[in-house]
């Protein structure tokens, strides 16, 4: 579920003409530490780096069933073990096997973010603008409103079931206009179009996902049913244990515990992890443990996973007027050493174009790397059969 960064969602009224720019404005016990797991191996910072050397896998995904990617927006490996890919500008979502034989596609208007829960039904975020919306205007620019149309983001849940021949169905849209908040200094309220960049399904069998509401700043859980239950997971702020432009979540089960990662466009807390049961951070910077806190002044998107050893990935794309353009991949152990970083502008092996979508498998990171339209490959190199 996987880019230049902008933020399409806030409108104010035509009626109001040209405005000035808005300031960038499962189980786990409630609130209790979790016990921490002991058997994981232990970090090692005199490997010589052996540990964090990738290579490129090749050849790169650039095509299925003889069609080009464009805009290749996300990619996860499901539980099936197939990989699943949002080929966004071809309207579809692509199933290869994990080798990169063509299995499938099926049609989705514009997906965003894919995810699979354990019933092996797929989810996806999508784009789908059947709703009227108001007349607007768009009022908000700051350094991170660049890169990407007003159309690339999800304004509503599509689902594959397992069992039968449907293909993906709507099962969750939201309002349009979706949310109103009032600005004193406008003096009135400015009313957000739905922007959900990023959705993650539980762990268990549940059948609850998560999504990242990227516009107005929360992650929601939603039920079984398909309905969101409030209150929301994660509320706004740029503070620990809020979020401020989530762009991507992450569920994961290491040693029995669950948890929650999200990664957000905004603020010094570019990476966190919270209870998925109530939203309460577990992780505090430097803490030993699972992955911790990443703090990130990079305004831009991120992704993140972490694999089976509680190793964390941040997939960053970041413009910035102070920092420039950086497309890079980090790796750190559960204590918070980074362990890995690579990647500059371009389209070489260790080179990336608006990347937005991560997933990992087995050794094996996959990249969305959007704009060069293609799925790369980095395989860890000690699993390298010489």
């Amino acid at each position: 579920m996987r880019r230049g960064l902008k933020i399409p969602g806030i409108y104010v009224s035509l009626a109001l003409g040209a405005l000035a720019a808005i300031a960038l404005l499962l189980p786990i016990g409630c609130g209790d530490k979790v016990a921490l797991p002991s058997d994981l191996p232990a970090p090692c910072y005199s490997c010589g780096n052996v540990d964090t050397a990738y290579v490129q896998v090749n050849p790169t995904w650039t095509a299925a069933d003889g069609i080009t990617f464009n805009k290749p927006y996300d990619v996860c490996i499901g539980y099936d073990r197939f990989v699943y890919i949002c080929d966004t500008r071809n309207n579809r979502v692509v199933k290869f096997a994990e080798d990169g034989t063509f299995i499938e596609s099926d049609s989705v208007i514009n997906p965003v973010a894919i995810t699979q829960d354990r019933g092996l039904d797929l989810l996806v975020v999508a784009g789908d603008f059947f709703t009227t919306k108001p007349d607007t205007i768009f009022a908000g620019t700051d350094s991170m409103r660049i890169g990407l149309d007003s159309t690339t983001y999800g304004n509503a849940v599509y689902r594959k079931r397992h069992f039968g021949n449907a293909g993906f169905q709507v099962v969750w849209r939201a309002d349009s206009p979706y949310y109103a908040r009032y600005f004193p200094q406008l003096n009135r309220d400015v009313w957000y179009e739905a922007e959900f960049w990023g959705i993650a399904a539980s762990t268990e069998t549940n059948k609850e996902y998560f999504l990242a509401d990227f516009g107005v700043g929360r992650i929601l859980r939603f039920n079984s049913s398909d309905k969101p239950v409030p209150p929301e997971l994660v509320s706004e702020g740029a503070a620990y244990g809020k979020t401020r432009y989530p762009c991507d979540i992450f569920l994961y089960t290491i040693a029995g515990q669950n948890y929650l990662a999200f990664a957000q466009g905004d603020g010094n807390f570019g990476v966190q992890i919270v209870s998925p049961i109530n939203g309460i951070p577990l992780f505090t910077a430097g803490e030993e443990g699972l992955p911790p806190l990443v703090r990130t002044s990079a305004r831009g998107f991120k992704q993140v996973v972490a694999d089976e050893q509680s190793n964390f990935y941040v997939l960053l794309q970041a413009i910035d007027t102070d920092l420039g353009a950086h497309h890079m991949l980090y790796k750190y152990d559960r204590t918070g050493e980074k362990l890995l970083e690579f990647g500059t502008e371009g389209s070489g092996e260790r080179q990336f174009r608006g990347p937005r979508g991560l997933a990992y498998s087995n050794g094996i990171l996959y990249i969305a790397d959007t704009d060069n339209n293609r799925i790369v490959r980095y395989q860890l190199a000690t699993d390298i059969q010489q």
